[in-house]
């Protein structure tokens, strides 16, 4: 049960700006790579928050881009914008530099530039577009939120298996060893919030995020040599986007099962 605590403390220490103190216990040790298991349940629990933060706004009698609005701030303020954060370095390294060793020190520059910006910008427009179009079925958007935050957790795994660090220090090379226990553990949770849809739509979805995780770390390979922990962040926002946009498609909620 300690472990447990543990691993659920770092977990949503990493995923989160929850306090998790009231998790710890005396004697436990901080494992990130271990607590891998629980990051799509914790990435479920924040979807299914910004769900209910957006149904409640529309029940309130807001717009639903009024609505959409202020749950996007929740979840920015719930998450601390950690993956929009990596996102930005990530896309100001990788397109601002010109060699690995340069696009690596611009990943780690806490400063955001021009593609940066203009990738956080697309990054809210597609998140308040597709969870605009949404909101048109308020309760059904929780569920979407809840698959789109396991999905996108699920998928910081993916670069992790598939790729090496590019850096011999950071928190990629923390995490560079996952346990296959865990990962078997964080697909059925995955699976469990995934099957409040239509069996054929969460496959769809599912297939979206791993073509972008795999269209992502093919370019991280190729331009950097491996993943970071920007690399990660960026994983997550173009998992989340894609699963939103699928399930905005006008004929998503008419796939059969």
């Amino acid at each position: 049960m300690s472990t447990i605590r543990a691993d659920l403390a770092a977990g949503i220490s990493l995923l989160t700006r929850l306090p998790t103190g009231w998790l710890h216990t005396p004697g436990s040790r901080v494992d990130l790579a271990r607590s891998s298991w629980c990051w799509p349940l914790i990435g479920g629990a924040i979807g299914a928050a910004t769900g209910a933060a957006l149904t409640l706004g529309i029940l309130l009698g807001m717009p639903a881009i009024v609505a959409t609005g202020w749950a996007i701030t929740f979840q920015l303020l719930l998450t601390g914008a950690l993956h929009e954060d990596g996102f930005a370095d990530c896309m100001d390294g990788l397109f601002g530099g010109n060699s690995p060793q340069r696009r690596l020190e611009i990943m780690r520059d806490s400063r955001i530039g021009s593609y940066g910006g203009l990738a956080l910008s697309i990054v809210l427009l597609l998140r308040a577009g597709t969870m605009t179009a949404l909101a048109a079925n308020p309760f059904h958007i929780i569920a979407v939120l809840m698959t789109a935050g396991a999905f996108s957790r699920l998928a910081l795994l993916l670069p992790i298996l598939w790729l090496r660090p590019a850096r011999a220090d950071g928190l990629a090379h923390q995490l560079r060893h996952l346990p296959a226990k865990g990962l078997l553990i964080a697909m059925v949770c995955t699976a469990l919030i995934a099957s409040s849809l239509s069996m054929l739509g969460a496959l769809s979805l599912f297939l979206l995020a791993c073509l972008g995780t795999l269209g992502l770390c093919s370019i991280a390979y190729r331009l950097i040599g491996g993943y970071t922990g920007d690399i990660l962040g960026a994983t997550a926002i173009i998992a989340e986007l894609l699963v939103l946009t699928g399930a905005s498609l006008d004929g998503f909620s008419k796939l059969p099962f």
